[in-house]
């Protein structure tokens, strides 16, 4: 079974204090964290490295991720995606008629322990114990 450290999630967001949070969070989960702030750079980094996840803003400096998702379904079609958002206008509704296949999406302020718990269930890792024990150590 695979754990917490054999997963690299690529983090996408523009807000330097949300960019901080997600990294100490994840990284204390154990998980590899690569933080970008712009569209651009997460399509570089999508490009050079392999991922097991992407959790992005939606609105990011220079391409947003709606701009970005075909590109990045058609090079990376299984990748799951979380989208996070303050912008929260029929996003759902908008993604799945468009075709974008994201497995999650999120209303900014959001709850950390949620972001957690989905994260693991994208992932595929147990809910409980596991990552309460490697957060302690």
């Amino acid at each position: 079974m695979k754990k917490h450290n054999d997963f690299r999630i690529l983090i996408a967001e523009d807000d330097p204090g949300a960019r901080r949070l997600y990294e100490k969070t994840f990284k204390q989960e154990g998980y590899e964290v690569v933080l970008v702030e712009a569209g651009g750079q997460m399509m570089a980094e999508l490009d050079e490295n392999k991922y097991d996840l992407l959790i992005t803003d939606l609105k990011l400096e220079g391409m947003s991720a709606l701009e970005a998702l075909p590109e990045i379904r058609k090079k990376h079609s299984k990748l799951p995606i979380i989208v996070v958002s303050g912008y929260y206008v029929n996003l759902v509704e908008e993604f799945d008629k468009k075709g974008f296949n994201v497995s999650l999406f999120f209303n900014k302020p959001l709850s950390l322990a949620d972001l957690k718990s989905a994260v693991r269930r994208v992932l595929g890792l147990p809910a409980g114990e596991e990552s309460r024990n490697q957060a302690a150590s």
